[in-house]
């Protein structure tokens, strides 16, 4: 019965930590965040709060290659095609 516990803790760890390989850092969602608010013009507004709920949103809903593609991008086609927007309903 240990064995088969020990077991299944391993593959739940295993699994865990595959997935949670590719997922950004707070500091690449920032940078992701911030450049998507400048290629959309809502950079200049005004906040009375942080954007650690977006941060949030981008750790545990982005992978890595989305949030490098969000920070290079150029212009607003290449955001969306980084497909770190969220999909369109």
């Amino acid at each position: 019965m240990k064995r088969f516990v020990f077991a299944a803790l391993v593959a739940i760890g295993l699994v865990t930590g595959v997935t949670a390989c590719n997922k950004p850092t707070d500091e690449s969602c920032r940078a992701a965040i911030s450049n998507m608010e400048k290629l959309l013009g809502t950079d200049t507004i005004a906040r009375n709060t942080d954007n650690d709920a977006e941060v949030r949103r981008c750790k545990g809903g982005s992978t890595q290659e989305a949030v490098a593609c969000a920070i290079k991008a150029t212009s607003i086609a290449e955001l969306k095609a980084c497909q770190f927007m969220g999909k369109s309903k």
